[in-house]
């Protein structure tokens, strides 16, 4: 697995995002709000290590609903399997936040100060992504030479692919990829993680997530934007 500890200042939290986790939807917070964040964000960089790995492994076959990777089957589920058809690999990889900000996110849990806790949370998880678009750019970077192009990443949880599949993802890493570790219920420590496939290939595209497309009811982006079109 190729591992990387890039520095806080080299990923790029989007603030549109930290905002909507703090349920803004697509509205700009008050100045008072945006400080507050700045100044959070500020506090967290002194803590915040974050990491990513990947692991790329060829594809042994792509079914309707599933891929076969390492000898196991993944259950991904009809939205997702489509976009692996055109993969010769897939690049299995973990992004976190890191375990100093865990314990620090825990501390302010401790200390009962809600806002504050609050609004870490949100840009933890925001944290969280953009460690997994770092992630992204550099295994384009690293397979581009090669001839290869990279698709969008997903994870298990999100368009149908059921997050117990996590454990079929992480039985083909190493053992705790970034320090990321999975319990029975497949959750991962530290909880500001991300895990998931990329498409790697020289004919694979990049083409738009699966929630532009899918409308699953139960899903909160689209939520989101359902409740946008009530509204207008």
């Amino acid at each position: 697995m190729v591992v990387f500890n890039p520095l806080f200042s080299d990923i790029s939290l989007d603030l549109k995002e930290i905002y909507r986790g703090m349920g803004y939807g697509d509205a700009k917070p008050e100045e008072n709000i945006r400080q507050y964040v700045a100044e959070m964000i500020a506090r967290i960089g002194e803590v915040c290590e974050p990491c990513f790995g990947y692991e790329i492994l060829p594809v042994e076959s792509v079914g309707t609903h599933d891929l076969k990777i390492g000898g196991r089957t993944m259950v991904t589920g009809s939205i997702i399997t489509p976009f692996f058809r055109k993969a010769e690999s897939v690049a299995l990889f973990v992004a976190t936040a890191g375990h100093r900000f865990d314990e620090w996110l825990h501390r302010l849990r401790s200390e009962g100060d809600i806002m504050e806790e609050f609004v870490a949370d949100a840009i933890g998880s925001e944290i969280a992504e953009a460690t997994a678009r770092k992630m992204s750019e550099q295994l384009a970077a690293d397979v581009g030479p090669k001839g290869m192009k990279i698709g969008n990443s997903y994870s298990p949880g999100y368009c149908g692919w059921h997050v117990n599949q996590q454990q079929v993802l992480f039985a083909l890493l190493p053992e705790k990829p970034c320090g990321v570790t999975l319990n029975a219920s497949s959750l991962m420590t530290p909880i500001k993680s991300v895990s998931g496939l990329i498409a790697v290939g020289p004919e694979v595209e990049s083409t738009p997530y699966g929630c532009a497309l899918c409308g699953r009811a139960d899903c909160y982006k689209n939520r989101l934007k359902q409740k946008k079109q009530t509204e207008s």
